[in-house]
């Protein structure tokens, strides 16, 4: 038996559905670098797309893309290519510095959803989708949107490592 959300979920079902993000939101922006269904979504819900962009239109114009390729995807975040999709931290600390709700906020409500999600309203299957465009906008010093490397010994660094069990 196949559990949904879990890892065999995402095996047999969110590979492809990743193939098909990348697809149509290649249709639509310049170049796709990413696309992740993640495990916090259960590998179905929420995907994580990496992008470079032309305009500052083309991380939104992603958003939708991704909506119209998997129509159970419930949150998906647009990330420029230096971080990595796979990187739950990367990609909070993305949306942390980078991404303004009153500009960079996309709501779709009543929209299908998925039956997976106890959330949705359960006689209709109808939800509200939400898209992040945690991209640096055209024409800012990308500098000012690096995030700080503080150099640190190999003996520092293998003790971090160790207390978030890496």
């Amino acid at each position: 038996a196949i559990l949904p959300g879990g890892v065999e979920h995402k095996l047999f079902m969110g590979f492809p559905r990743e193939a098909e993000i990348w697809k149509a939101v290649s249709a639509v922006v310049p170049a796709v670098r990413a696309v992740n269904l993640t495990a916090g979504g259960c590998g179905w819900l929420h995907a994580v797309v990496a992008i470079e962009k032309n305009v500052d239109g083309d991380a939104k114009n992603a958003i939708l893309a991704a909506f119209s390729a998997h129509p159970s995807l419930k949150h998906v975040v647009v990330v420029d290519p230096d971080i990595d999709v796979y990187d739950p931290e990367q990609v909070e600390w993305a949306i942390a510095t980078r991404f303004q709700a009153d500009e960079d906020l996309v709501i779709i409500r009543g929209a299908r959803g998925s039956t997976l999600d106890p959330s949705a309203d359960q006689e209709t299957g109808l939800t509200t989708k939400v898209g992040l465009d945690a991209t640096i906008p055209i024409g800012l010093d990308r500098r000012a949107f690096s995030r700080a490397r503080i150099p640190m010994s190999d003996r520092v660094r293998e003790l971090l490592r160790r207390l978030r069990g890496a």
